[in-house]
């Protein structure tokens, strides 16, 4: 079962680029399981049932995991019995009987166009560290990329004369995403200015480098956003992935198609992208009841 599991996260690393948190949720699920499975003397993942699952979810609502965990707990599973599947590790999946749990999913936060406005222009481009995290955050706005994309982009990555960033081009998954002005010519200005004074190893690739000159970590990201989102004085609970989804959001309220979204975005089904179409509906729904006025006068 241990070298399986290795070989299913190992799959997730490299062929399916899976971010480094959705990873460790996938980990911490998958070994939860399989102390369940192994306390029950179930020392195959082909002898696994889809009794022994019910009864393993069963467990979790014993133990007042909430309906959104289990609902999780439960997509990682297909997800990891469609992979064995497909390496012949188990003839079928015990988890195509077991209907999912219906939960009401949160809506992603958004910032306004003035809340972006606002981040974008608190840092102080005077500065080697100020040009870098204008850059950053341009980049990521501009393209909508998850955080651990824009970490691990390489100067070779991006294209300046044509204003595009080239996503897992080593990969089947390739795509490319064009940016705005604005942040081409941030990045053009980090390259020529600050990240030559940050660059301490002249092989290092990376594109986005930290004070000491090695790769920027999610960590450190982390805290400049949330130190812009205090200076620019906004009061949403702000982090990287709130540009990402302030990326889609915009995009499909000012009349991008749907599926051009989707691909930009790097999702493997429309359904998630579809999260950001609810969200407008939401709005749109919220500013007529609020403004028009035989809407305000019926709710009077």
């Amino acid at each position: 079962m241990e070298r399986t599991y290795v070989n299913f996260c190992n799959y997730l690393m490299t062929k399916k680029n899976t971010s480094a948190n959705t990873l460790a949720s996938y980990q911490r699920d998958l070994r939860q399981l399989m102390v369940y499975l192994q306390s029950n003397n179930i020392h195959s993942w082909a002898a696994v049932s889809d009794e022994d699952l019910k009864q393993y979810f069963a467990s979790l609502r014993k133990a007042d995991k909430s309906e959104a965990t289990i609902s999780r707990s439960m997509s990682t599973m297909r997800c990891f019995y469609k992979y064995l599947v497909s390496k012949k590790v188990v003839a079928a999946s015990p988890m195509a009987g077991i209907k999912g749990v219906k939960t009401e999913a949160k809506l992603p936060e958004v910032l306004t166009n003035e809340e972006v406005d606002l981040l974008l222009w608190q840092p102080d481009i005077l500065t080697m560290k100020g040009i870098r995290d204008k850059a950053m955050l341009e980049v990521l706005y501009a393209s909508g990329i998850r955080v651990s994309e824009l970490l691990s982009l390489k100067v070779s990555d991006v294209n300046l004369d044509v204003g595009y960033l080239m996503m897992n081009h080593h990969e089947d998954n390739e795509r490319i995403i064009p940016i705005y002005t604005l942040a081409v010519q941030a990045l053009r200005n980090y390259l020529s200015e600050s990240r030559p004074q940050l660059l301490n190893n002249p092989k290092e690739n990376t594109l986005f480098l930290n004070a000491t000159g090695q790769p920027m970590t999610r960590q450190g990201f982390w805290k400049l956003v949330k130190y812009y989102t205090a200076a620019a004085k906004i009061e949403k609970d702000i982090t990287p992935k709130t540009l990402r989804h302030s990326f889609a959001t915009h995009l499909l309220e000012n009349g991008a198609d749907i599926n051009m979204v989707k691909d930009m975005m790097g999702h493997s089904s429309i359904t998630s992208t579809k999260v950001y179409a609810k969200l407008l509906k939401n709005k749109y729904l919220s500013t007529y009841e609020n403004c028009h006025p035989r809407a305000v006068k019926a709710g009077e």
